[in-house]
C-alpha cells in the first residue's frame, strides 16, 4: 500500500488530501473537501509521471 500527499487543484479549495493507493487503485481519499478531490486523485494515480511524493506506511 502507498499513501500519497497531494494538493487538490480540481476547484480554488486546494485541499491538501491523502491518498491510499494499492496496485495503481485509489483505495481512500482524505481531506477532499468535494468529489472534485477525489476525481482529481484518481486522475494522479492512473498516470504515473504526474504522481506526487510518496510516503510509507
Amino acid at each position: 500500500m502507498k499513501i500519497l500527499k497531494m494538493t487538490c487543484t480540481g476547484c480554488r479549495n486546494g485541499c491538501l488530501m491523502t491518498v491510499e493507493t494499492e496496485d495503481g487503485e485509489v483505495l481512500d481519499v482524505d481531506g477532499n473537501g468535494c468529489m472534485r478531490g477525489y476525481a482529481y486523485a484518481q486522475r494522479k494515480v492512473s498516470h504515473p509521471e504526474n504522481q506526487p511524493e510518496e510516503q510509507s506506511k
